[in-house]
């Protein structure tokens, strides 16, 4: 049995009411999810932006109109794609783009609008400098190990406002963010396998006065196998897959180096002694044998006992060894052959001057000072740790008698207690 309801007239109405108002509310609705109907309009226009080599630029731009809308972006007016993206990405950037003009052709079946021109600035990017050898343009003779150094360096580097880059890897250390190629003269890509310092850092930041820097190496047997020939290393920079939040992104290409592989000439003449004797004590360090290093480099001096190379290097082994009396005569012998076999350069090369000023510094005999403190005498200097010094006594300047080697030592000052014996007593550092 269908019972029949009796729907009051204000109820009628007010349900016509409802529908009206939910049909509007779909229609509302719908509104700001499809297009409206008409020739396309731009909402919102590209603008200018700026960029550093080897990040991607981002342009976007909105619009309306009938759909299907058809994008069209164009570089310096000429098209680059055609689809339905509103949003662009460039290729990473190099200088050469720098002032490029962007704009953009929006159409559908009723129209067509071209959207204001957006500028391009290219800010300088971060420098990705190799070397091998420690040189760009590498002459390698078989059988002599080869040093491969990439540096990277803050665009804004010396710029005391430059604000930090965060340089990381997408899996495990940063510098996994260094891409090695090896070409030869067709361009055809080589396989060297490369060792890298072990390094575990996850990520390095770059600032103004500080970067990142990698070291890689093949051994003189490794080398020994490699064919002769030219070739080409590029030290390649891309973090476009890194995830890090606040990482740089991009991908910069450095300067390739040069390499030309030959083999050892039979008898080597003064500077390729001098050459070898270096790389090979180069080499002993960075695989941490300071005692081979030593080796080599002493037998450069024999060879050439005034090789001024030979000399300054020398030098640096004996300081990291504490043989600091020894490092300042090595140097000062250096600058001696410097002046005999340079006697009119202006001066002097700064690295020399200033390693032999260190160095004074560290073996020059300390200033004694002293203070009275109830009849005690408190000795103090200033030193250098890790070298010994003998505190000496004497009642007329003549005889000298040794008092103790044990002090009381604070940074870099050291200091001793005495009790007076004597009316007359002098003191004295010596090391």
């Amino acid at each position: 049995m269908i019972a029949n309801t009796v729907v009051p007239d204000f109820t009628r109405r007010g349900l016509g009411l409802l529908r009206t108002m939910c049909l509007a509310a779909v229609i509302c609705r719908g509104a700001s999810v499809h297009a409206a109907d008409g020739p396309p309009v731009i909402l919102q226009q590209p603008v200018n932006l700026s960029a550093r080599q080897g990040e991607s630029a981002q342009l976007s731009l909105d619009a309306d109109g009938s759909v299907p809308l058809t994008i069209t972006w164009l570089r310096n007016g000429l098209p680059l794609g055609t689809g339905s993206n509103m949003v662009f990405s460039t290729a990473p950037l190099r200088s050469g783009d720098d002032g490029t003009v962007f704009s953009a052709i929006v159409s559908n079946a009723l129209g067509v609008v071209t959207t204001s021109n957006a500028f391009l600035t290219v800010e300088l990017g971060i420098v990705v400098a190799a070397s091998a050898n420690r040189t760009t343009q590498l002459l390698l003779y078989r059988g002599w190990p080869l040093v491969l150094e990439v540096a990277l360096i803050h665009p804004d580097a010396f710029d005391s406002n430059a604000v930090p880059i965060l340089i990381s890897g997408t899996n495990g250390p940063w510098f996994n963010a260094l891409q090695i190629d090896v070409r030869d003269g067709q361009d055809q890509p080589q396989s060297w396998t490369f060792h890298p310092a072990p390094i575990t850092n996850e990520v390095v930041q770059l600032n103004s006065d500080s970067g990142g820097g990698m070291l890689w190496w093949l051994t003189p047997a490794e080398t020994a196998q490699l064919p002769t020939g030219t070739f080409a290393i590029t030290a390649t920079l891309n973090t476009t897959n890194v995830t890090r939040p606040g990482a740089w992104k991009g991908v910069l290409a450095g300067v390739p180096v040069s390499v030309v592989i030959t083999n050892e000439p039979a008898i080597l003449d003064r500077a390729q002694t001098e050459q070898k004797g270096r790389l090979f004590a180069d080499y002993a360090l960075l695989q941490g044998d300071r005692d081979q290093a030593q080796r080599e480099i002493d037998a450069l001096l024999a060879a050439y006992p005034t090789n001024i190379g030979g000399l300054t290097y020398n030098g640096y082994l004996k300081q990291a060894a504490g043989l600091f009396d020894d490092a300042f005569r090595s140097v000062e012998q250096a600058l001696d052959q410097v002046a005999l076999q340079s006697p009119d350069a202006p001066e002097p090369p700064s690295e020399l001057l200033l390693k032999e000023a260190e160095l004074e510094q560290i073996v020059a005999p300390p200033t004694l000072e002293h203070a009275l403190i109830n009849e005690h005498v408190v000795l103090n200097w200033s030193g250098y740790p890790g070298l010994n010094y003998r505190l000496e006594t004497s009642s007329d300047l003549s005889a000298w008698s040794l008092l103790t080697t044990n002090f009381t030592t604070v940074s870099n000052r050291f200091s001793f207690t005495v009790d007076l014996t004597r009316d007359r007593q002098f003191f004295r550092v010596a090391r």
